[in-house]
């Protein structure tokens, strides 16, 4: 499993670690990405995880091949 770090709004710089299989869609909001989330047995229901980066950050980060990804990012 392969895990994609990104930023959490308002969480004071608190990481949120995403498994790009699980993405469903993006938001690009102004100042923000939306990320919708598959929904898993715990849940229910599809989970939006608001983070920092914008989008597209976001979708080369999601998509960057693991094998050649700068360490730590993804």
């Amino acid at each position: 499993m392969r895990l994609v770090q990104l930023t959490l709004i308002g969480q004071a710089g608190v990481p949120v670690f995403i498994n790009p299989d699980q993405v469903v869609s993006l938001v690009a909001l102004t100042d923000r990405t939306q990320i919708v989330t598959t929904a898993n047995a715990n849940h229910g229901a599809a989970i939006v995880y608001d983070v920092t980066e914008l989008a597209a950050e976001v979708v080369r980060l999601l998509t960057a091949n693991p094998s050649v990804a700068p360490p730590g990012r993804a």
